[in-house]
Formats: structure tokens, C-alpha cells, sequence
């Protein structure tokens, strides 16, 4: 029996502490088991690289440690066990009821700082990207990248990041179910949290998640997450955007290619829309 292409086994230490484990999800780099009685959930790596004590740790720092019950070796695998959060990946019906709680999640994420971005990793990805792009007509999408980054305007604070925000790592409660408290949010798999540009991070968030929007809508969305509207950070958020969209169309290319000629014209639009919707 497999999940998700993962074989599954029996795991007698977790389960003699937690009651027997029955599969939820399976991922590219984990698969996630509920616990008898619905309180906790397994999250099992497919590696052993301590990525169980990096992504506690990182949602500790995050200021969501309540949720971590413990982080674990046991059964020959490396356990993350966290509270059951009673909600779903965020949808494009949810959007809107998300937007005031991702905005209080992310604004206390990104206030604790850290050192300086690191713009020899930026260099770094544009030239991957430039290589394995360079049979298509793009230059207006680096542009936006390289021309700020050569001025300056990228050479900014580090805050802490979550670096991973598409959709299904946000979870939401069902409609109705907060009482008219307004539905919660938690956000999920901490395993690529780091410093970087608190403008990259909402860069993934809108091409990740906000994108379920139509592109005014999304754009819209997006630009209340930022501190101000001077020119200088509305260009930065250009130069974010539009390295993320370059990052999509490499990754395709790259892992799926059979998939990278449909998801060309939407990658390229999209971009496009905020080239010309924010300042240069």
C-alpha cells in the first residue's frame, strides 16, 4: 500500500503514544498522519536531515509553538507532531476572509530582522534563470529584476520568512465556524522559513495564493500587505514579483516540462500585468 507514491508502514512507537496513525496527505517532501481521536497529526519526512527540529523550531520562532507537541526520532523515521488545526488549504472562495488574518500573521513575522538579503543569491538565481530561459523573450521580466537590483534598491534588511506561501500551505477554518469571531488561519511547512526580503515573501504570496484572484484583484490584495507606497518599495515589489514568475517558468522547465508550454501564457500575463501596473 502506498500514499502519494510513499510506502506505508506501521509505526509502533508513535502509535503505542498516540493511538494507531491513519494516512491524510502525502507531498513531495513529507506524508501526514492523523492520530486516533483527531488531535494530532504525524507529519513523516522523506529524508532525515533534521528538518522535524528545523521546522519546529522555525514555527517557534514564528510565534506558533503552541501548535508543535514535539519534534522526534522513533520507528527509523523523523516525526513532526503538531495540534490538529480544524480547517482546509485555502481556496479562491476564501481569499477575502483570509486577507486580515494573513496580513497581522505576516506583519509580525516580517518585524523581526536580521543582517542584510543576501544579493549574491539573487545574482545567483538570475543567471540560472537566464540560461534556461534564454530561447524565450523575457527580457522585460529580468529587467525588472536586474535594473533595481543594480541600483541598490534591493540591498535591504533581512526580516524572518516563511518562503513557501502557495495555497495549500494556508489552512482556513470553514465558513461559520468561529462564531462570528472571524475565521482563523494558520499557516503550514516551515521547512524553507529563512531571512530574506519581507517583499519576497509577499511576492510568493501573491503568485502562490493571492493568484486565485483574477490579476487586478490579486494585485489589488497584495499592495495592502506592504509598510508603504513610496516609489522605491512599489519597485521593489516589482523586482520581487517578477523574479518569482521567472522562478515559476524555470521550475517548469526544469521539473515539468511537459506542463511548461500551458503554463507559459499565464506565468508571462500575469507578470506582465504588474509590469504595468507598478512603477520601474
Amino acid at each position: 500500500m502506498t500514499l502519494g507514491g510513499l510506502p506505508l508502514h506501521r509505526f509502533p512507537v508513535l502509535e503505542a503514544r498516540f493511538g494507531p496513525l491513519t494516512p491524510m496527505d502525502a507531498g513531495m517532501q513529507s506524508r501526514v498522519y492523523v492520530a486516533a481521536g483527531g488531535d494530532v497529526v504525524v507529519k513523516v519526512y522523506r529524508t532525515q536531515r533534521g528538518e522535524h527540529q528545523l521546522e519546529a523550531a522555525n514555527m517557534r520562532r514564528a510565534g506558533l509553538g503552541a501548535w508543535v507537541v514535539d519534534a522526534l526520532e522513533a520507528d527509523g523515521i523523523e516525526a513532526l507532531i503538531l495540534r490538529r488545526f480544524p480547517g482546509r488549504p485555502l481556496t479562491a472562495a476564501d481569499v477575502a476572509d483570509a486577507l486580515p488574518r494573513l496580513r497581522e500573521i505576516l506583519g509580525t513575522l516580517h518585524r523581526e530582522r536580521a543582517g542584510w538579503v543576501d544579493l549574491r543569491r539573487v545574482r545567483e538565481r538570475l543567471r540560472r534563470f537566464r540560461s534556461a530561459l534564454a530561447a524565450y523573450p523575457l527580457d522585460d521580466l529580468f529587467w525588472a529584476v536586474e535594473d533595481p537590483l543594480e541600483r541598490g534598491l534591493l540591498d535591504q534588511p533581512a526580516a524572518f520568512c516563511h518562503l513557501d506561501l502557495w495555497h495549500d500551505n494556508i489552512l482556513i477554518t470553514p465558513p461559520g465556524a468561529a462564531n462570528g469571531a472571524g475565521r482563523d488561519v494558520l499557516v503550514i511547512d516551515w521547512t524553507k522559513a529563512g531571512w530574506d526580503d519581507p517583499l519576497r515573501d509577499l511576492a510568493l504570496l501573491k503568485t502562490g495564493t493571492l493568484d486565485l484572484l483574477p490579476p487586478g484583484e490579486s494585485l489589488d490584495a497584495a499592495l495592502t500587505f506592504l509598510p508603504d507606497r513610496a516609489p522605491a518599495t512599489l519597485t521593489r515589489l516589482r523586482a520581487y514579483l517578477a523574479h518569482t514568475y521567472l522562478h515559476d517558468l524555470y521550475w517548469f522547465l526544469m521539473n515539468e516540462p511537459y506542463e511548461f508550454d500551458r503554463q507559459r501564457p499565464l506565468k508571462e500575463r500575469l507578470a506582465r500585468h504588474v509590469l504595468a501596473r507598478l512603477p520601474g
